[in-house]
């Protein structure tokens, strides 16, 4: 990996909580923005309300629309990729975006993800969820070969799903999910930390057939865990003090607003 660039400083914006559309975007609105020198910019975010939220690969046909309309959860797509995620008061999201040439960008897509990875899960340990740590890149293509029903009906979800360099709890579930989109105008990592995880409510939003809803909400729970799980009382504005501060050291930069 190459090393972190010198002292410097970043951009920080939020913890904010968004109106749903607006949450989604202002990811890529930040990356367009970028300017060529930089300064990076870390952004914290929630949704004022819950959403469904779909990337390129998320299979819009595949949703319970009328669940989801029902349930008052919003169906957002968004430009960028990525299976389906439910963004309700339990999910929280940290976007990273970085300007072109920058050396945490890196040049493998995959690779890039390990200093980001790395930050997550010592910024959890030091918040105080026990035993947080990243997928290996062979964990990570075990995982994606597994064949079981199980298996294939998880990753229908984002949070169903291993990739590389993701955090995992002491349990092995998944923990923080990891994206990212390259532009001309920079590097965007996108993260989401699992605060409180709600399977059920994901799964009937992907699927009408109640039988298979249960099905699915099993196979994502086996999947997945939340910090209210592995480490009850740690709160949000605990992972964001402590994630800042690996950040700040992966950076080589000071925060500034």
């Amino acid at each position: 990996m190459d090393a972190p660039p010198g002292p410097g400083v970043w951009r920080r914006v939020g913890p904010d909580a968004l109106d749903p559309r607006a949450a989604v975007d202002r990811p890529l609105r930040l990356l367009d923005r970028m300017a060529d020198v930089g300064p990076p910019v870390t952004s914290w975010s929630t949704v004022t309300r819950p959403c469904l939220v779909l990337g390129r690969t998320g299979r819009p046909a595949g949703v319970n629309a009328a669940h989801a309309a029902a349930a008052g959860i919003e169906v957002v797509e968004r430009r960028s990729g990525g299976q389906p995620v439910l963004w309700d008061a339990g999910l929280l999201s940290l976007d990273v975006v970085l300007p072109p040439g920058h050396a945490l960008a890196g040049r493998d897509v995959t690779l890039a993800y390990r200093w980001l990875g790395d930050a997550l899960a010592n910024g959890l340990r030091d918040a105080g969820v026990p035993g947080t740590r990243t997928v290996s890149i062979g964990e990570a293509r075990e995982h994606a070969a597994r064949g079981d029903a199980q298996a294939t009906r998880a990753r229908r979800a984002c949070f169903g799903a291993l990739s590389p360099f993701e955090v995992v709890a002491a349990d092995g579930r998944k923990l923080v999910g990891l994206a990212q989109a390259r532009r001309r105008a920079g590097t965007l990592f996108q993260c989401g930390v699992l605060m409180r995880w709600a399977p059920a409510t994901l799964a009937a939003c992907l699927e009408a057939d109640p039988g298979e809803a249960e099905r699915l909400a099993a196979a994502l729970g086996a999947s997945a865990t939340d910090v209210a799980t592995a480490a009850p009382g740690v709160s949000a504005a605990d992972v964001v003090a402590a994630v800042d501060a690996r950040l700040a050291a992966a950076l080589g930069a000071v925060a500034t607003t």
